[in-house]
């Protein structure tokens, strides 16, 4: 035992000496090859960069932890009425009952997004959350300055009008200083007295959406609530911190030592059947859920969507780099018959058959390292021209951050050492076993090589994955193109939409009606508008307000009802959206004003919901029969609602009543985003601390519902591209190759009456032939990838024969080229001189 101990280190030390001496003489190897050592690093580096760059999206988006304590313990806690639906917010009645019933946690904290008014300045719009006072104790984060909230401090409504800021916006805003604690800060209209500082790697639970502060949940009815959430409650005179059918908050509890995600579960499943029985009004069909905090990263309804989406991407990129490692392949297998005749001498000489492979191997690894490196630079760049760009096409600040931490570097330390065995080891076990004497005599074996051997099958592999990326790249292109040509039912290039909030500035109900009406008439006075109306939404907006709705006839009882959007306007509004009334009239001044029960319904709902077509004159319930009802008095032209690509759908257009909350939608006579300047000077000049939650064309929000498609079309086709001069290097490197092995044929072709017409299709039939080959697989393996596309494609097939025509046009022309430089090289062969190469 004693020896082998003393041999060990001996051992160890040979096979580092070993490694080294095989590294050092790779390098002197490639060295003395630069253009084939540049090709090979160069196709690395392009793989490992781009499959860096998306994995450190992927990372941001999906794998990077929020730094909280013990996350293991953590879960969270939905509720709902709807089984379709499982995954909804909680009110703050049904909370405190939570929190005081589960002893199987050790803690239960809820959170909602508020947004306000800083006064620091020239006013901003700031995003926060509303807390219960143990949210930091129970995800375990420690504020880096100043205290907590205290548990008096979540006690009453609006008794606690304290504040944590963020460590951005200490930074930012009050230029970090030290004694920030204690000192005032307003936001919207009320001063709070800063209490704490969270530490610089805390920005909120919600990836990529930082919070820029925190303050007590009972000091939400100051902010502007900004969030999800339900209501079944209809006792407009209470708050939402009293309203137990109002639900809101996101709600997660840490479990005790020792308790379990189970036990959890079962006390919380008591706690709501207790309270469907005490509270049939509200919670009559409510039902928890409880998930491992572990299993959310957004939310339950976005992550599967995130996910798929982060693979597809994954998947585009990682064809990239096989790509590229056949690229590697094939320069190597090249290398590797030309470097017979020394491989031949080494084995002659005692070189065993593991040495030549070693060695080969090590050729690779520097290949990879150096790729590797050079790939890290590019993601590096990449990440933060990524970061830079920004989220404009979100409608909240979006922020994550793409830079390269361990995990990534340790993703592109292994995808280099495994591009490394992959490109390495097929042509170091071919190179490693030549036959001695034909290969000591330099024999030239070329011309007698199988017709498709292994590179030829590289190549094909190399262009069917460019094809199939270039398809798919063509196919959202042209459903982006069939997207923006498609009928809205209205002009967006001629409607700009201004929201601002009044509750955020201090304003009563009969303050923001004035403010309304009197915005209303100064921007109806800017040259260049020609109506202006107001609305709780614009069409194809990213927030969905849906209800349900009853028709005397068609349903069949209280609890049959058809959920459509709704929305709210004022008079005017169908004629500034440019969508005409087709029976019945619409939404008047005098309707607004006296908060009549009338409604105008789209084509799609008076059809679908009055099959006999009476639907002027019909009634709409949407609080249940016992309500009173609409009455239908108009019927609106269809028009887009959620998105472009949707099938027609049933809205519903009901009077706007009083609110704080103020939507304008402004039609103007020419494109309305050279207008927004103006619009948002008219409505200072009357309020200067108005911040605009909303202030764009209605041209951008309908590019924002084509973001994914436009997105995915120029990331999928840049990766096509990038793909097809991968695989064109391939294809030109197998071809010129094949020419210089097949000289002295040429020559006797040529010296027997060959011409030159012959000898250019003799070589251009090969490069045809691999890249027909090519096309064959690739559209085979495109038309499946079409089809996991077809959601993202608008009123375009997933076969669709332009798109595989167009890309199957790229990649032949490409690769006429990629043949076409050799094939007129070989024409050129002097015979003679051919002749004598042997």
């Amino acid at each position: 035992m004693s020896s082998a101990k003393r041999r060990n280190p001996v051992t160890s030390g040979a096979v580092s000496g070993f490694m080294l001496r095989d590294l050092r003489l790779a390098v002197r190897q490639l060295l003395r090859h630069p253009g084939l050592a540049s090709v090979a690093v160069f196709s690395v580096a392009i793989g490992i960069g781009l499959n860096t760059t998306l994995f450190s999206v992927v990372n941001a988006v999906l794998f990077r932890g929020v730094p909280i304590a013990e996350p293991g313990r953590l879960v969270e806690i939905y509720s709902s009425a709807s089984p379709d639906l499982p995954h909804l917010t909680t009110s703050y009645p049904d909370f405190l009952d939570l929190a005081q019933g589960a002893d199987a946690l050790q803690g239960v904290a809820a959170h909602a997004f508020v947004r306000g008014i800083l006064s620091a300045g020239r006013p901003s719009l700031v995003m926060g959350e509303a807390v219960t006072a143990n949210y930091f104790d129970v995800l375990g984060v420690r504020i880096a300055s100043g205290r907590p909230f205290l548990p008096q401090e979540g006690a009453a409504a609006g008794s606690a009008p304290v504040i944590v800021l963020s460590h951005s916006l200490w930074q930012q805003q009050f230029a970090g200083r030290e004694r920030i604690t204690g000192e005032a800060v307003t936001i919207s209209g009320v001063s709070y007295t800063v209490v704490g500082v969270a530490p610089a790697a805390f920005r909120g639970t919600f990836p990529g959406v930082p919070s820029d502060f925190w303050v007590p949940v009972t000091m939400v009815e100051s902010l502007v609530f900004s969030g999800m959430q339900s209501t079944s409650d209809q006792n407009p005179g209470a708050t939402r911190l009293d309203r137990r059918g109002t639900r809101w908050l996101f709600v997660k509890g840490r479990l005790g030592d020792g308790r379990s995600i189970d036990e959890a579960r079962a006390q919380i499943d008591t706690i709501f059947a207790r309270l469907r029985e005490e509270y049939p009004a509200t919670n009559q069909d409510t039902h928890p859920s409880v998930l491992p905090a572990r299993d959310v990263r957004f939310h339950p309804m976005l992550d599967g969507y995130v996910k798929a989406a982060s693979a597809g991407l994954l998947a585009a990129v990682g064809l990239v780099l096989l790509i590229a490692c056949a690229n590697v392949a094939n320069l190597l297998l090249a290398r590797g018959t030309a470097r017979r005749r020394e491989l031949a001498i080494r084995t002659a000489i005692g070189a065993g058959r593991l040495t030549l492979v070693r060695q080969l191997l090590a050729e690779a690894l520097v290949l990879a390292g150096a790729g590797g490196a050079l790939g890290l630079v590019i993601a590096w760049s990449a990440g933060h021209a990524l970061m830079a760009l920004g989220a404009d096409v979100f409608p909240i600040p979006v922020s994550f951050d793409f830079s390269i931490d361990l995990v990534v570097l340790t993703f592109a330390l292994v995808a280099s050492l495994a591009t490394a065995v992959v490109f390495g080891l097929l042509p170091a076990m071919s190179a490693s076993k030549p036959e001695l004497v034909p290969a000591l005599k330099d024999h030239v074996q070329g011309d007698r090589r199988s017709r498709f051997g292994v590179r030829d099958a590289l190549v094909v592999g190399q262009l069917a994955m460019s094809l199939m990326l270039l398809v798919c790249g063509a196919l959202l292109a042209r459903g982006l193109v069939t997207a923006r040509n498609v009928d809205l039912g209205f002009d967006p290039r001629v409607i700009a939409s201004l929201s601002f909030n009044l509750q955020m500035n201090g304003y009563d109900l009969d303050r923001a009606a004035a403010m309304r009406e009197r915005a209303i008439e100064a921007i109806g006075a800017v040259p260049g508008v020609t109506a202006v109306s107001t609305t709780t939404r614009l069409p194809l907006a990213p927030d969905i307000n849906v209800t349900g709705v009853i028709v005397p006839g068609y349903h069949t009882g209280p609890d049959d009802d058809t959920t459509v959007d709704v929305v709210s306007i004022g008079a005017g509004y169908l004629d500034a959206a440019g969508v005409p009334i087709l029976q019945g009239r619409a939404i008047s001044a005098s309707d607004v004003a006296q908060q009549r029960r009338v409604a105008v319904v789209n084509e799609t709902m008076a059809r679908r919901l009055w099959p006999a077509g009476n639907a002027v004159g019909g009634r709409v319930y949407t609080e249940g029969l016992s309500s009173e009802p609409y009455e239908v008095i108009g019927i609106a032209r269809d028009h887009k609602v959620r998105s472009v690509g949707e099938d027609p759908q049933p809205y519903l257009h009901l009077p706007a009543g009083p609110s704080r909350a103020i939507g304008l939608l402004v039609r103007t006579a020419g494109p309305a985003e050279a207008l927004l300047p103006s619009l948002r000077q008219a409505v200072w000049a009357l309020e200067p601390d108005v911040v605009f939650t909303e202030d764009v064309a209605a041209s951008a929000i309908a590019a924002t519902t084509m973001a994914p498609t436009e997105i995915g079309a120029m990331v999928v086709g840049a990766f096509g591209l990038v793909a097809l001069v991968l695989a064109t290097i391939g294809l030109y490197g197998v071809i010129a190759y094949s020419v210089s092995r097949r000289t002295r044929e040429v020559g006797i072709r040529m010296a027997i009456g060959a011409t030159r017409g012959q000898v250019l299709w003799l070589i251009l039939s090969q490069g045809t032939g691999l890249a027909l080959a090519g096309t064959i697989v690739g559209g085979i393996g495109a038309v499946f990838a079409g089809r996991l596309l077809q959601s993202l494609l608008y009123g375009v097939s997933a076969t669709d024969p332009l798109a595989f025509g167009v890309a199957a046009a790229i990649l032949f022309g490409v690769a006429l080229v990629a043949n076409g430089i050799p094939a007129r090289a070989a024409t050129r062969v002097d015979p003679l001189l051919a002749l004598r190469a042997e």
